[in-house]
């Protein structure tokens, strides 16, 4: 019984060692479509859903809130970098999305090794449509971005 106790740990155990906790920065909104209605409320939604669902994609994730970056003044690299750190995450993921049009988004991502601060991988992905599903489906598929890049 020892036996296989140690050998079901033996086998898991490479698989935890090689997994790196993300911490998801707050997304930032850039909109430069000028469009007439505010559209605020939706955009805040779709930052968090974003965030969301690249946390529920890449698995070893935790999601950094608004309020924790009032730590952050001004907010430096560096101080993000330390709020992602006491996550006790070993990479960052830093996004801007620009809303260009109703039917034109971009988003422009980073992901940063925390304790040297190098770059790792960046993206840009730019999709189609303003709504909860074009947003979670571009989340889904920067994941899988950032996950196979950073491998």
């Amino acid at each position: 019984m020892r036996h296989a106790i140690a050998a079901v740990l033996i086998a898991i155990l490479p698989a935890c060692a090689a997994a790196q906790q993300t911490a998801i920065l707050p997304v930032k909104l850039l909109d430069t479509s000028h469009e007439v209605r505010d559209q605020q409320t939706d955009h805040d939604r779709r930052l968090a859903l974003l965030a969301d669902t690249i946390a529920a994609e890449a698995g070893e994730a935790s999601i950094i809130d608004r309020d924790r970056l009032a730590s952050c003044t001004p907010e430096t690299t560096e101080c993000l970098l330390a709020l992602a750190r006491d996550d006790g995450a070993e990479r960052a993921l830093f996004i801007v999305a620009q809303k260009t049009s109703t039917l034109i988004l971009q988003l422009f991502a980073n992901l940063v090794d925390t304790g040297s601060g190098e770059l790792i991988v960046s993206r840009n992905l730019t999709f189609r449509g303003d709504t909860d599903d074009s947003w979670r489906r571009a989340g889904r598929f920067l994941a899988r971005q950032m996950d196979a890049a950073a491998e």
